[in-house]
């Protein structure tokens, strides 16, 4: 098993991928915009667990390919670099675009888009007290870089960082467990989703020992406990209060990952470059929407297809706009990095 080629991880951070865009266009662009309160289907509602899957593989990924730099801080630097080169750029390039299109539609976009303080704040990804970031997906982002700076104490000194971590883990398992309603800083740092990165990171640590076989298991396991649990959520009501449900959905995403990352499974091309565009997917997939709406509307597409057809054009003209704008932005971006960059061990990420 290879750590700078991981095909099957690429086709589940895919499926992730376009499970959150699913999500949004099923609950709200569809119903609010065409079908009066009408998605394409109840099934679709669970889509918002991509984004426990890829909490759980930002973890598993951490682990796997700087696992052996915990306790030395002379790797910290060159993490950190990485991470926010990976994240940063591309972001504040496509925030921008988003800003501009709010100032070419005024009223269209939240309140706080016209605050400099907030705009700041969603460019740095730093968390505010009263509203989310400007980009709404973008809340994600904020707890992804709080756990790289978790992670990288890890590197400055073992034992503090897992003294670190373990106070993390646990205050998220103590404000879980107590149902107490909190408040910023409190709710960011301590929101149950940071637990996923446990998960991943224990991933990371065992797979290298995990069999073939059991985990070809694993992911057959984890995927029928995945869509069983989410099948059951968009049928019937959550089987667990709201902050509870990423524990279970992180629970499966841990075995499902063990299987893609030693199952032997087949990664098609086509899933492994959605895999390769995912992060652009889901930055620009809600902005695409929206675009994508005022021209379906004024065609009149609504009137002639249903709901479900209309969510698998979107799903297509999401993949078609993120593919483009990975190959088109995203990969050149880190490419000019990378040569810019001193030699390092280079890995997919």
């Amino acid at each position: 098993m290879q750590p700078t080629k991981l095909d099957g991880l690429q086709c589940g951070r895919a499926v992730a991928a376009l499970m959150v865009a699913v999500f949004h266009a099923n609950v709200f662009l569809l119903p609010a915009k065409f079908y009066d309160g009408q998605g394409a289907g109840a099934i679709f509602g669970f889509g918002y667990a991509g984004v426990e899957f890829f909490f759980v593989l930002s973890g598993f990924i951490m682990m796997f390919v700087h696992g052996r730099d915990l306790g030395h801080p002379d790797k910290v630097g060159t993490f950190l670099s990485k991470r926010i080169l990976r994240i940063y750029p591309i972001y504040w390039i496509i925030l921008t675009v988003l800003l501009l299109l709010y100032v070419l539609s005024p009223g269209s976009g939240p309140q706080h888009a016209q605050d400099p303080i907030a705009i700041l704040a969603s460019y740095l990804l730093f968390p505010q007290p009263d509203n989310g970031p400007i980009m709404r997906v973008a809340w994600t982002l904020q707890h992804e870089m709080l756990f790289y700076l978790i992670f990288a104490t890890l590197m400055i000194n073992l034992r503090l960082g897992i003294a670190l971590s373990a106070v993390w883990v646990f205050g998220c398992l103590a404000v879980l467990v107590s149902g107490v309603d909190t408040a910023y800083p409190v709710d960011f740092i301590f929101k149950s989703h940071n637990i996923l990165f446990l998960f991943g990171v224990a991933v990371g640590a065992v797979v290298r020992r995990v069999p073939q076989s059991m985990a070809r298991i694993c992911f057959w396991g984890g995927a029928l406990a995945f869509a069983s649990l989410g099948a059951f959520e968009s049928l019937n009501d959550a089987p667990f209060p709201e902050a509870w449900m990423p524990i279970p959905y992180g629970v499966a995403s841990a075995f499902i990952i063990i299987g893609l990352a030693n199952g032997g499974l087949p990664a098609p091309r086509w899933l492994t470059l959605l895999g390769d565009a995912s992060y652009a997917i889901y930055l620009v997939h809600m902005p695409t929407m929206t675009i994508a709406a005022v021209f379906i509307a004024r065609s009149g597409l609504h009137h002639i297809l249903h709901p479900l057809p209309m969510l698998g054009l979107i799903l297509l003209l999401v993949s078609v706009v993120g593919v483009f704008v990975h190959r088109a932005v995203e990969k050149p971006l880190l490419s000019y990095f990378k040569r810019r960059a001193s030699p390092i061990v280079k890995a997919q990420i």
